[in-house]
């Protein structure tokens, strides 16, 4: 009686982190940044440090971007971001869910990506607070959340076929030089990010299930 009873307690924790996850797990994709084909050379060796992810809010979708850092260039960082969205964004607010000391502004604007071309044409463009520093821009092991009012699913099959791009300028690369970085084209960038409460729920099951295990089997010896 007393397994039964324990059974169901657990049962009933599971399906309580089970319907706080399906809450609050939202699709994602990640994306990677890569060099401007003919355009400076002084970052090509660090584009695999710019990423980011794309979280669906429902009517809006939140971009992440993120610097995880180089040893070889510690006091990089990402000074201005910018996109070239086609219609496919709009209603742009800028620091959402920030990690770091990171703060940036900015909104529309045809401010030119540096390196420009490539049929880059901006639409948005955002900048580090202090411009010149890098205090508030984004740096190693930081992030910076801009959201828009826009369709998620319309929003990944852009970036995968490039009718949406967005551009990086980074500064204080070796040698005080600085480059900039357009994000790539391919589906093959889009993978699953799972939601940190998803994880948890599926952590959750498979403890649960272990218990399970152990107290049948001290139910089974007992009786």
């Amino acid at each position: 009686m007393k397994f039964q009873l324990n059974l169901v307690k657990s049962i009933l924790a599971v399906a309580g982190v089970a319907a706080v996850s399906a809450v609050s797990a939202a699709p994602a994709s990640a994306f990677s940044f890569g060099n401007i084909v003919g355009g400076d050379t002084p970052g090509d060796a660090y584009q695999n440090s710019f990423t980011f992810d794309v979280i669906d809010q429902g009517a809006s979708v939140l971009f992440n971007i993120s610097n995880s850092g180089n040893n070889a260039a510690s006091e990089m960082f990402i000074s201005q971001v910018l996109f070239d969205d086609n219609g496919y964004l709009s209603n742009a607010v800028a620091n959402v869910g920030n990690i770091g000391t990171v703060a940036f502004s900015g909104g529309a604007s045809d401010a030119q990506l540096p390196q420009g071309g490539n049929g880059f044409t901006t639409d948005y463009s955002f900048w580090s607070d202090n411009a010149g520093g890098n205090k508030w821009g984004i740096q190693g092991g930081e992030t910076l959340g801009l959201s828009f009012t826009g369709n998620y699913a319309n929003v990944v099959s852009a970036l995968n076929t490039g009718a949406l791009k967005l551009g990086l300028h980074v500064q204080a690369l070796p040698k005080g030089a600085s480059d900039s970085y357009i994000s790539t084209i391919s589906a093959a960038n889009t993978e699953a990010t799972p939601e940190p409460l998803t994880m948890l729920a599926a952590g959750a099951a498979v403890g649960f299930g272990t218990m399970f295990k152990k107290q049948r089997a001290r139910a089974q010896k007992a009786e």
